[in-house]
This record gives structure tokens, C-alpha cells and sequence, in this order.
């Protein structure tokens, strides 16, 4: 297998990652959210807003050239960290999250039916502080914060 690259995201990267955000959102979230909520997304495809407004934070991870993960870091709050799903359990999740943690990542919200996440981000020292309502494209569901001790939150 051959060796991830991490490095900022650029403009070039804009249609890859809308559909990996769009494939990661219909993959994990879709399964938990009424139907009303997927078509929804699928209307109004938010994620591409997201790649647009927030492109210039985003870093990716990529193999062969192709983009496979990235997540989105605002000071110590990270926003988003996203794998294809066909690159789960590659080694990929975890160099993005080092990637993250060495930059400062502190506090990250996690919607709880994404249990894989959640086991993921505890496996690495995250805990949980706080759960609270949410939605998701118009479900009803909830949210867990997270803090990682190890840098300076919890």
C-alpha cells in the first residue's frame, strides 16, 4: 500500500471533496435521519456550501493522489474529519487524527448514533463532556462533545 499524504487542501481539491463529504454524509448519517431529511440533503447538498466557505481550512489526506480523508481545524475546535468509507480501517482515520491532535485539535461534537466515531475518538483519549439536542437536515437526534485532556481541554 502505498503512503498517505497529508498536506492543505487547494482549489483543485473542491469537486473531490464535495463528493466525499456527500458520500460520507449519505454512508453514516443518511442510515439514522427520516427519509424527509436524506432528500433534503440531497436537495440542498450542503456539504458543497461547507467545501466552498471553508476550503482554505481544510487539509486532506490523500493516496496515489487521490483524496480519501480530510477534516476542517478552527484554533482548538475541530469542525469535521471525514474517510472515505472504502479507506476506514486503512491507517487513514488515524494519520488525519495525529495530523489533527499535533495541531492542536481539543474539542470536537459527534452526533451519538456515529458509535464508530465515537469508539474511535475515545480509543485515541477524547471524552465526552456533554450531550445536548440536535438536528440533522430536520431529525431530531443528539450530539456529544468530546475534549482531548492531552491538550489542554477536560
Amino acid at each position: 500500500m502505498t503512503l498517505i499524504r497529508i498536506r492543505p487542501a487547494d482549489v483543485r481539491d473542491k469537486d473531490a471533496l464535495k463528493s466525499l463529504l456527500d458520500l460520507s454524509w449519505l454512508t453514516h448519517w443518511a442510515p439514522h435521519v427520516h427519509a424527509a431529511s436524506v432528500m433534503r440533503y440531497r436537495g440542498e447538498r450542503p456539504a458543497h456550501g461547507y467545501v466552498d466557505s471553508r476550503l482554505q481550512n481544510f487539509v486532506v489526506a490523500e493516496r496515489d493522489g487521490v483524496v480519501l480523508g480530510m477534516f476542517d481545524l478552527d484554533a482548538s475546535y475541530l469542525h469535521a474529519i471525514h474517510v472515505h468509507p472504502e479507506a476506514i480501517g486503512s491507517g487513514l482515520g488515524k494519520a488525519l487524527m495525529d495530523h489533527a491532535e499535533e495541531n492542536g485539535a481539543a474539542v470536537l461534537d459527534v452526533r451519538v448514533f456515529n458509535r464508530n466515531a465515537i469508539d474511535f475518538y475515545q480509543h485515541r483519549g477524547w471524552q465526552k463532556t456533554e450531550e445536548c439536542d440536535a438536528s440533522e437536515m430536520g431529525t431530531p437526534t443528539r450530539s456529544i462533545t468530546m475534549v482531548l485532556p492531552r491538550n489542554g481541554f477536560g
